[in-house]
């Protein structure tokens, strides 16, 4: 196994330094005919690209690495600091993966100052009669769905939740563990469905707070099971313990775990969605194979005996299906790490791609399995 994985780990290395002198300090989010497209301000996705760089830096400790880590951090601070209007939750993915990373790796006190803006940022996103954080702004006034941007949670914010225990943890500031703990709580009561299945967004009403229906914008149907949200509450879940010691995110990590494995396709890949009509024709994705096998190396720190062995042995699984049959080991000119991934499917964006978070959470996977890394959730 370990010989594998330290193939698996010299590939993301070697085709990650490539990438690293073509992108210079742009942020890359999914390809397009095995080239990556970029974003100045990053979208929601720019803190992965400057995570997989962390995360070689660790493997390899090579400084290549960790300057190609920090070049974007303008692009960054300026959107925190001079551009607030183009955040929305997804704070945690943006900056965990980049200041959180250095200031654990390096002890880079800046680093650590503009994490904690970030979290500030996020927290100031708390609806209190809702009891729960804002996903995404109004994108345009007056339309129906964006209007009910007011009021609502999307299932990805589960793993934004890390940023507001951390700050917690860094300052003893009650409020960032209070919000934290309070829409991981509304959300297990709304978007996580008795069955332990996902909506991927829930909306609220933004003045009274009151739950009023579960809708998807990105999985197949608003009653579907999208799977790359099944993998965000499977990992939100998780942390949520990990920052707490409540049994009961623990109770609630290990439900989803049981419904992820139960529908995973026989290679350890996902359908899109899990409740597509069609599921010999749907396309897989591989970004949420690659949460799935980080997120459940998470959880496996938290659990003992065989429950431990169960959740390692499907994440090696996983990796090695996707090293073996999703990589792309050999198409030297493809720039991404993972083949299949399925961005926005409804919308037909970044469709049958490599998409930067599935290549981070990739190579997550392969340092924890790997014994390395520091961890920045």
């Amino acid at each position: 196994m370990t010989t594998q994985l330290e193939q698996a780990a010299q590939f993301i290395l070697t085709k990650t330094k490539q990438n690293i002198l073509s992108f210079g300090d742009q942020l890359p989010t999914g390809t397009a005919e095995g080239k990556y497209k970029f974003a100045d301000n990053g979208f929601w996705v720019g803190g992965f690209w400057t995570g997989l760089n962390w995360l070689c830096y660790e493997l390899s400790g090579d400084q290549q690495f960790s300057a190609a880590a920090r070049a974007s951090k303008s692009r960054f601070t300026q959107r925190l600091y001079e551009q607030q209007e183009t955040l929305d939750h997804d704070i945690g993915f943006l900056y965990m993966p980049t200041f959180v990373a250095d200031y654990k790796l390096t002890g880079n006190l800046e680093a650590r100052k503009i994490a904690l803006d970030a979290a500030d940022r996020l927290k100031e996103r708390f609806n209190e009669a809702g009891q729960f954080i804002q996903a995404w702004n109004v994108w345009e006034s007056g339309e129906a769905f964006s209007e009910e941007n007011r009021g609502r949670i999307i299932i990805d914010c589960m793993y934004n939740l890390p940023l507001l225990f951390w700050a917690y943890e860094e300052t003893g500031d009650e409020d960032y563990r209070r919000v934290a703990v309070a829409h991981a709580d509304t959300c297990a009561n709304t978007i996580i469905r008795p069955d332990f299945t996902t909506f991927h967004t829930y909306v609220f009403d933004p003045s009274t707070g009151q739950p009023k229906f579960g809708q998807t914008f990105q999985g197949y149907a608003d009653d579907s099971c999208w799977a790359r949200g099944q993998t965000w509450a499977i990992g939100g879940y998780t942390y949520a313990y990990k920052y707490t010691g409540d049994k009961k995110y623990l109770e609630l990590a290990r439900k989803l775990t049981e419904v992820y494995i139960d529908r995973v396709e026989p290679d350890f890949i996902p359908l899109w969605d899990f409740s597509v009509p069609n599921p010999s024709e749907a396309l897989r994705d591989t970004s949420a194979a690659a949460i799935a096998a980080a997120s459940l190396l998470e959880l496996a720190e938290h659990v003992e005996g065989e429950e431990k062995e169960k959740y390692v042995q499907f994440a090696d699984n996983t990796l090695q299906s996707l090293y073996h049959n999703y990589s792309t080991k050999e198409l030297p000119d493809n720039e991404g790490l993972l083949v299949n991934a399925c961005g926005h499917h409804p919308a037909g964006s970044d469709i049958d791609c490599s998409l930067i978070y599935g290549d981070y959470y990739f190579a997550e996977a392969v340092t924890r399995l790997l014994g390395k890394g520091k961890g920045y959730w």
